[in-house]
């Protein structure tokens, strides 16, 4: 039993050495759980964690908005040059063309659409309707706004009254109609992140 007890405590006592030898080597401590194969009096650094890579940004969202300008509010009724605008019209030209230099999105491009109503030719309303939005565009560049402008027109083929009766041009049939004379601007572009 003294045997026992003596290789005991020399095994012990051989532990607490080498213990001893490797906390003065540097290669741990008595609180220390990692253990490291050390040469000579120097070990290895610990492992360092790599951290993640950032995540990659999401890219700006693509934002559309739309903006209908009655064409009676811009031009006098079946006209469709720059002299036929109306003040009210130049008026909501200007601040549309503010609102697309500001800095609510960064705009790429511009549709815009002319609309009429269903009295006249079909040919007729087809260029009137194109007419306008090119007097449209055009002021809209002369007034600063320098992204790609593609336009068209709808003419009578997209109306939005329902309950117009009547094929001749009277007053009130043309008042019925208003709503489907416009000009309508599909606006294109990236919302600026907001802080």
């Amino acid at each position: 039993m003294h045997t026992k007890k003596t290789n005991m405590t020399n095994l012990l006592s051989l532990g607490a050495a080498a213990l001893a030898a490797l906390v003065l080597a540097g290669c741990g401590s008595l609180h220390d759980e990692r253990y490291y194969w050390c040469q000579g009096q120097s070990c290895a650094p610990a492992p360092v964690a790599t951290p993640a890579p950032a995540p990659v940004p999401a890219p700006p969202a693509r934002v559309m908005r739309r903006v209908t300008l009655s064409a009676d509010a811009l031009f006098a009724f079946d006209r469709s040059s720059a002299p036929d605008m109306l003040p009210k019209g130049r008026g909501e030209l200007d601040a549309l063309a503010r609102a697309l230099q500001g800095q609510e999105m960064q705009v790429q491009s511009l549709t815009i659409t002319g609309h009429t109503d269903r009295l006249g030719d079909k040919a007729y309303n087809e260029q009137l309707g194109l007419r306008r939005a090119n007097t449209v565009r055009d002021y809209l560049k002369g007034a600063g706004v320098g992204v790609p402008m593609d336009v068209r027109s709808m003419g009578e083929r997209e109306p939005v009254t329902r309950d117009c009766v009547g094929t001749q041009r009277t007053p009130r049939l043309i008042a019925c109609l208003q709503p489907d004379r416009r000009v309508v601007v599909d606006i294109i572009g990236q919302a600026y992140k907001k802080n």
